[in-house]
């Protein structure tokens, strides 16, 4: 495909013209905060509260960044300018470009890079393998900041191990995986960790919820041991990027009957829906 085109600053550029300062903050310190935002048909899935996410993430690193709603209508002049239907943008923020100096430097300009490129969504959705690592990240995986080596490497350990992700478990509590929040089924009931410092708000979790309370599912969030995770019925994983994907096997170790869930057929039927309308738009 074409190289796509790149909302830089208040300008539209092509790709090759795009360019940051070899001392941007986010080269020197990961410092910024990005988004993911899917498209379905031409029309954001959840931009709303992918915005108020940017906002919050955004503060929590004291970053000052233009208006959401100038943000949000750039990414949409991005998808319409390519003939964009499904898509996916990338949207970050950094602090902007300085001689490099610890601390947080006032007066910065912020830099606001923004590409969309097409997306497709699988389906079928295969069966993943995932591994359980120890969350030894910092404090504050609420916060959607550039800064993802830690998440990077547990990756890489998942696929050295021959699994397709990883499962963080914090003091015997499962937190998220590497890029997607983890929802179990139990007995007929989702499960899914409470909102904290530890995990990211994603947009699509907060989407399932919401559907589950309109059709009638029950669900909940309650704390997941490790245990609990290994027990589950089934287990699957939710971000923008990936969607929804089923868990088969954890550790080496078959979920449930080792095959895609009812429950989780359920729900990406009630997911495709969704994205094609503008009921959680």
């Amino acid at each position: 495909m074409a190289d796509p085109l790149v909302y830089l600053n208040g300008n539209f550029v092509p790709y090759a013209d795009a360019r940051l300062g070899v001392e941007d903050r986010s080269v020197q310190f990961g410092d910024g905060v990005y988004e993911v935002v899917r498209y379905y048909d031409g029309r954001a899935f959840k931009m709303e509260s992918h915005m108020r996410r940017l906002a919050r993430s955004a503060a929590g690193i004291e970053l000052t960044i233009p208006p959401v709603e100038e943000i949000s209508r750039a990414m949409d002049k991005l998808v319409r300018r390519q003939n964009l239907q499904d898509a996916a943008v990338y949207l970050q923020i950094t602090r902007g470009e300085t001689a490099r100096v610890q601390g947080i430097p006032r007066g910065l300009s912020p830099n606001v890079i923004a590409i969309a490129r097409p997306a497709s969504s699988v389906r079928p959705m295969p069966g993943m393998k995932v591994v359980t690592q120890s969350d030894d990240r910092w404090a504050r995986c609420n916060l959607k900041t550039t800064m993802l080596l830690p998440a990077m490497l547990a990756r890489s350990r998942a696929e050295r191990l021959g699994a397709a992700d990883a499962v963080f478990i914090r003091d015997g509590f499962v937190t998220e995986a590497t890029a997607a929040n983890v929802f179990v089924v139990r007995d007929g009931t989702v499960l899914t960790p409470p909102l904290s410092n530890y995990l990211l708000a994603g947009c699509t979790r907060e989407a399932l919820l919401e559907l589950y309370a309109a059709n009638g599912i029950t669900a909940r969030e309650e704390l997941i041991t490790h245990a609990d995770l290994l027990a589950a019925d089934e287990v699957f994983l939710t971000s923008t990027n990936s969607e929804l994907r089923p868990v088969i096997a954890i550790d080496g170790r078959p979920v449930g009957s080792g095959e895609v869930g009812p429950l989780f057929a359920r729900t990406l039927s009630l997911f495709d829906a969704a994205t094609r309308t503008a009921v959680l738009a």
